[in-house]
């Protein structure tokens, strides 16, 4: 392939850089000659990978590389600043800047359109969402950026939680904020990791900054093996994507019942292989630098209970949100003023959804509210019950406006509320509950303003919230008997919960003849709809001799998956005693092999990459 300077050094918008394009591992190749050249000396190979990894974000993202920079600037100095400051109120102040700073970013680049509509529909105005950062760079450089759509940054949900958890531990007194820009700039960009994960703690990472370069044999080993089965689960992630989920998805009312639980199983496990194996990419290429990563993923299908799934599935995410959010809420201890305030601003937010605004609705809300905040005041009873009369009109109301979402949230309150008035005790688990609620709402609203995925998070919050309470009536972590029969019985149960909520997730509005719209919620309802009532399994057999090929690759999948931790240990184990030009002539076949994927158009981005 020809490339000319130009295609080096700008960005391409029809082709960003990431790990599946030739042009990256000719990149990385140079890179690996350069920093063998300085890894002896900190400070050159610092720089170099600095260097590096700001290139590497440019190439991915465009101009969008001036937010990096500017999170990066920000959070240095609030932190040194919190660092400094002798009075807690200018500690709090520093760290509200950041917060504000770095949520803000957030907020604005994946909450605009859906913030603009509220603001339209309740003021009766007719703003436009247009992206002023584009705008800025047209206006001091002469381009002509599109500020009519805003796009969302690419990594920008992972280094804004990167660098807040930064700003958080220094305010905690957890660590000491580092003087050096450039380190702190390091950590922040390091492009292994930087679009889509893991995230990474300063901790853990600032540390081996200025550590002088180590990598065993072993290591070696291990980083080409993370590469090779990294690009092997993309490989087969993107198959299965093209031949059985994206079909059904797509179209899921001409396939029988059996073919969209396939659909669902097919996403579970391509989901998995597609994220997981770009975090085996980004661990295998930040050793061969000799920065450690942390693991992301522990086979999460193996988990016996919802609680097991969150301490195997994402879990630079999953620790994150239970140490900056949810402990910040009041954890199991208690309920945070923050919590309290979130529940009507969630009921505003499903009225937002739900577009149902009328003045009816407001009335009811107005009443809700101030029941609610008398109530929190002095806990009497008395408000309580007249909250609750408010609640059952209310939910009557919204019936009638078909506005479900809210009606469910609302109804979901009225239990809530009632059984916190009939029990004293009930009430300091709801204060759990209402933080485990808050927590996965705010996970599953980080993946994007999208129906789908707040309910995604709802039902996981609940889900952790119902088994959470059942360890504390019985003292036990599992549903059923502590026997391995019952264990597997656990792990089927967990699975098809979690496959449930992966339905979700997945499910987009469906466009038909290019003019009717089936909404996402609506895909959903057509899939449980073809599972329960019409699943055909008279068709079966035929199904599976039509599509062998795909259902064997589905197969394929989960056995990988389910295979023992010690044989894949082995395995690694066997790979890492091959003659290293062996190992490198496998890693260059798997790569080709990408390549030619990429070429045939059979490849897709990492899922990750979007949110």
């Amino acid at each position: 392939m020809d490339f000319d300077i130009f295609q080096i050094i700008a960005f391409q918008t029809n082709a960003p850089l990431d790990f599946l394009q030739p042009f990256f591992w000719g990149f990385f190749f140079v890179l690996l000659i350069l920093h063998a050249l300085t890894r002896k000396h900190i400070a050159a190979r610092n720089a170099l990978l600095l260097v590096a990894s700001l290139y590497f974000y440019y190439k991915s993202g465009g101009f969008y590389f001036w937010l990096l920079i500017f999170s990066t600037i920000t959070d240095f100095f609030f932190a040194l600043w919190i660092h400094k400051s002798t009075t807690i109120f200018f500690r709090r102040l520093f760290l509200l800047l950041s917060l504000l700073s770095n949520l803000g970013l957030l907020l604005y680049y994946k909450y605009a359109y859906l913030l603009t509509e509220f603001l339209n529909s309740l003021f009766a105005t007719n703003w436009v969402a247009k992206d002023y950062l584009a705008e800025l760079i047209n206006t001091l450089t002469g381009t002509n950026f599109d500020i009519t759509q805003i796009i969302l940054p690419v990594g920008i949900s992972f280094y804004v939680f990167q660098t807040l958890s930064y700003t958080i531990d220094v305010y905690r007194g957890k660590i000491a904020p580092t003087k050096n820009i450039l380190d702190f700039a390091l950590f922040v960009s390091f492009f292994p990791q930087l679009v889509a994960g893991p995230i990474v703690r300063a901790s853990d990472f600032l540390p081996q900054i200025r550590q002088a370069y180590h990598l065993s044999e072993a290591e070696i080993g291990r980083a080409f093996w993370l590469l090779l089965t990294g690009m092997t689960k993309k490989l087969i992630a993107d198959y299965l994507s093209i031949n059985l989920v994206s079909r059904v998805f797509e179209n899921p009312f001409t396939y029988t019942g059996f073919e969209n639980l396939m659909g669902v199983y097919g996403f579970a496990i391509q989901i998995y292989f597609d994220f997981s194996g770009y975090t085996d990419i980004a661990i295998g290429l930040a050793l061969l630098l000799g920065f450690r990563l942390p693991e992301n993923f522990k086979q999460p299908y193996k988990a016996s209970n919802i609680t097991d799934f969150w301490r195997r599935w994402h879990i630079s995410l999953s620790t994150w949100l239970k140490d900056y959010l949810y402990i910040s809420l009041g954890g199991s201890r208690r309920t945070s003023t923050f919590t309290y305030l979130s529940l009507p601003v969630a009921i505003l937010f499903a009225l937002l959804l739900d577009k149902s605004l009328e003045i009816g609705s407001w009335l009811f809300f107005h009443l809700f509210l101030l029941c609610w905040l008398l109530w929190l005041q002095k806990f009497r009873d008395i408000w309580g019950y007249v909250g609750l009369h408010i609640l059952v009109l209310w939910a009557g109301l919204l019936y009638t406006q078909k506005s479900f979402l809210a009606l469910y949230l609302i109804v979901f309150v009225f239990v809530m509320w009632l059984s916190a008035i009939w029990s004293a005790e009930r009430r300091r688990m709801l204060s759990t509950d209402a933080n485990l609620m808050l927590t996965m709402f705010l996970g599953g609203l980080w993946h994007g303003a999208s129906l789908r995925f707040i309910v995604w998070g709802v039902l996981h919050g609940f889900a952790l919230g119902i088994h959470k309470t059942w360890t504390r009536l019985t003292a036990k972590s599992n549903f059923f008997p502590n026997n391995k029969i019952w264990y597997f019985f656990s792990q089927i149960l967990t699975f098809h919960f979690i496959c449930l909520c992966w339905i979700f997730f997945r499910a987009n509005a469906i466009n038909i003849n290019g003019e009717e719209q089936i909404q996402d919620i609506q895909v959903v309802q057509i899939i449980l709809k073809k599972i329960l009532y019409g699943f055909q399994w008279s068709l079966v057999p035929e199904i599976i001799g039509a599509y062998h090929l795909v259902f064997l690759m589905l197969l394929l999948a989960y056995m990988l998956h389910f295979l023992p931790e010690s044989w894949k240990n082995r395995c690694q184990a066997v790979f890492t005693q091959l003659p290293d030009f062996l190992k490198a002539l496998l890693i260059v076949v798997w790569i080709i092999a990408v390549f030619y994927q990429v070429r045939s158009a059979s490849i897709q981005p990492f899922i990750y990459f979007q949110f």
